[in-house]
């Protein structure tokens, strides 16, 4: 048995009392996270002195005992500190290059807040579908849809309630559940090579090809059609909100097509004969330079996909490795090894000049990658073996 984290998000449908609570918490905890990140910054830039949580923690308790905070008592305490947690989380990432540096949230944005405990979720009996979220603060139970059915042994660790652009209102809740993990003797042989393209999203070395479904291509129209409709809309007009509306409605449409298929599709893939997936290293965010391409890459969305490979993967006790970034998975002849460096994007099929192969050149590739991890894997643990002393 093994601990993991699960996170299971639904609907909640708040009451209008709720809602102007829910904004309160969304409001206050903005408002400190943006009043801290400006602290930092001012007091790096004026006296170059590194700041943190524990400081941060420190002046928020000063902050609410003050007469001009007292407002701040309004909401969830440990709702405040969380705010400052993801602060100090995003200056990590920051100094760890994994991102930009932190910017101030915005009232336009998404909103969210998280509770890191004393929550309950209470499902009703009779097959009924809703439930009641109890979290701090809120004396009356929140409405929730419960659309999948929870592990009986599985502990609340902490919620997040979320408000989309299009205001409506989710919260995702984090559980600890004790699984069994099925232990696999990997076998390098007994594996997949994944190619990642824009015409088709994925193509294994099997041979199987999968489709990009490409929802912002088939709704690009429309939503070009509303965004000149809200660049017309006089700002802070009730039209122009109901225009924004609109548009963040489309949005929502496209990255819900586009999750929902890379959901199932993930789904199919990890639950293959295969112990070991190859995939490729992309550096995406190069790729996203070439303006012939960017819009396309975006929408393939690429990282997603391998994100989510992963974790359904390792659930099932199975791997998945990426290879290197400059392997010629499309260049070399997976038959005998020939290397076409005349190759342009535009070849989608091609004929070895050495053995007279003729080529799919996804296909190829996906073969490609599939040896080029096992050729790694299998030289790595002769090395090892190597090693270790007699």
């Amino acid at each position: 048995m093994i601990n993991l984290f699960k996170a299971y998000k639904f609907r909640i449908y708040p009451t209008n009392e709720q809602i102007e609570k829910l904004n309160q918490h969304f409001g206050h905890t903005r408002f400190i996270y943006n009043l801290f990140l400006e602290f930092s910054s001012n007091a790096y830039k004026n006296t170059k002195a590194y700041t943190n949580y524990n400081m941060w923690a420190r002046v928020l308790v000063a902050l609410k005992k003050t007469e001009k905070y007292q407002w701040l008592k309004d909401v969830n305490s440990q709702s405040l500190q969380q705010s400052i947690k993801d602060l100090e989380t995003a200056f990590k990432r920051f100094f760890k290059k994994q991102s930009k540096y932190p910017k101030f949230k915005k009232k336009s944005n998404k909103q969210s807040f998280r509770v890191p405990q004393h929550i309950q979720l209470y499902e009703k009996e009779d097959n009924n579908k809703y439930g009641i979220l109890s979290i701090p603060k809120f004396t009356e139970g929140i409405k929730v849809r419960v659309h999948r059915k929870i592990p009986s042994n599985a502990k609340i660790k902490s919620c997040t309630i979320t408000k989309t652009t299009t205001d409506k209102y989710y919260v995702s809740i984090l559980y600890e559940i004790d699984e069994n993990i099925p232990m696999r003797d990997i076998d390098y042989e007994n594996s997949l090579g994944i190619d990642m393209g824009l015409k088709d999203i994925v193509v294994l070395s099997d041979g199987i090809k999968y489709q990009d479904p490409k929802p912002l291509a088939k709704l690009e129209k429309k939503l070009e059609r509303k965004q000149r409709s809200l660049s017309r809309k006089v700002k802070g007009s009730k039209n122009r909100n109901k225009a924004r509306l609109e548009v963040a409605k489309i949005h929502e449409k496209i990255r819900n097509i586009r999750t929902d298929f890379q959901h199932k599709l993930t789904k199919t893939i990890s639950e293959n004969q295969a112990d070991v997936f190859f995939v490729e290293t992309l550096n995406i965010r190069g790729m996203l330079q070439n303006h012939k391409l960017a819009k396309n890459i975006s929408d393939a969305s690429w990282y997603q996909f391998k994100t989510l490979l992963k974790y359904k993967a390792e659930r099932l006790g199975k791997k998945v490795i990426e290879i290197g970034m400059f392997e010629p998975s499309s260049k070399t002849c997976s038959v005998c090894g020939y290397k076409n460096k005349d190759l342009e994007l535009s070849d989608r099929e091609w004929v070895c000049p050495e053995c007279g192969t003729k080529h799919d050149r996804d296909i190829n590739a996906a073969i490609n990658i599939r040896q080029f991890g096992i050729d790694k894997y299998t030289s790595k643990q002769s090395k090892e073996l190597q090693l270790v002393p007699a």
